[in-house]
């Protein structure tokens, strides 16, 4: 994933008018800190960023830290920290 696609959604995280948080909470019904990558798709979209289809592909490889399908937030906000 290239780091200007990586800046933008950091970058937005930071000054968004929606908050990506308030959108996972929102999406995680059950309450377990995890969303399917659909749900997650549909937030990157509701940010409305301005990503491409393969941005957003890149966002949901690098989001999907388990490989289980599922989006868990600790560790998708920790790995964004670190790059």
């Amino acid at each position: 994933m290239s780091l200007d696609t990586l800046d933008k959604l950091k970058r937005n995280m930071r000054t968004g008018k929606v908050s990506m948080y308030d959108l996972f909470k929102e999406a995680d019904i059950n309450q377990n800190g995890k969303i399917s990558s659909v749900e997650f798709r549909n937030i990157i979209l509701k940010l409305n960023i301005g990503f491409s289809s393969t941005e957003i592909g890149q966002l949901m490889d690098f989001a999907n830290v388990c490989k289980d399908g599922l989006v868990d937030w600790k560790s998708f906000v920790k790995r964004i920290m670190l790059k």
